[in-house]
């Protein structure tokens, strides 16, 4: 039997990005495609792991319309599909205005002193794991904000030591060699700007036969 979506839901918004979450009352999915445009019109496309039941969307602009449709996978094709409209919020000036600065009336925005957007964040998507072998793990992110300067991945070998790969900014996957067989791992990619962590997602894996 085929397998089949159940309705998209919204489980948060803000001004910048939607939670969703969605069910499958007959299954399994091997994967889940994300798709909308952003604020450009520029078509996005957001892969997620098929056990996954909610997304978070970073990147999104305020006071917006957006259309998702989220495709569930079943051997490289798409077998079913379901839509939701969201608005995302109004942004809030960060600091409140200062009595003096009020305006005059409540009902007349365009009085309302201009606020400064706050510089752009840098944010790093979710660390999915594309191959797993007895000896090594491939993994990849996307940047759904940017950019980051350099990225660094961190984890503990099999002896326990800790072991830091760092990785050009442009990359956005990476093969970890020497790893042990049938071994717990875990791993941090940090994403790093001025010198500086900015975020960090992590992965457990476990290392073939």
């Amino acid at each position: 039997s085929q397998p089949v979506l159940g309705d998209l839901t919204v489980t948060s918004i803000t001004p910048d990005s939607v939670g969703l979450q969605w069910s499958v009352p007959e299954g399994p999915f091997d994967s889940f495609m994300l798709q909308y445009r952003d604020a450009q019109g520029q078509p996005q496309a957001l892969p997620i792991d098929g056990g996954s039941r909610s997304v978070t969307v970073p990147g999104l602009s305020p006071s917006r319309r957006y259309r998702f449709h989220l495709y569930g996978l079943r051997g490289g094709k798409r077998i079913d599909r379901v839509t939701t409209d969201i608005v995302t919020a109004t942004a809030e000036p960060e600091k409140p205005l200062l009595p003096s600065e009020e305006p005059q009336t409540d009902d007349s925005p365009s009085e309302a002193p201009p606020f400064e957007a706050p510089p752009a964040r840098a944010v790093l998507g979710e660390l999915r794991v594309s191959s797993i072998t007895p000896s090594s793990v491939c993994l990849q992110w996307s940047v759904p904000e940017g950019p980051f300067e350099s990225f660094m991945l961190q984890y503990r070998d099999a002896q326990g030591q800790p072991q830091a790969l760092p990785i050009d900014g442009g990359s956005r996957s990476v093969t970890v060699p020497g790893l042990s067989p049938s071994r717990r791992y875990r791993f941090h990619l940090y994403g790093l700007r001025g010198g500086k962590r900015v975020d960090r997602v992590t992965t457990d894996i476990v290392t073939g036969e």
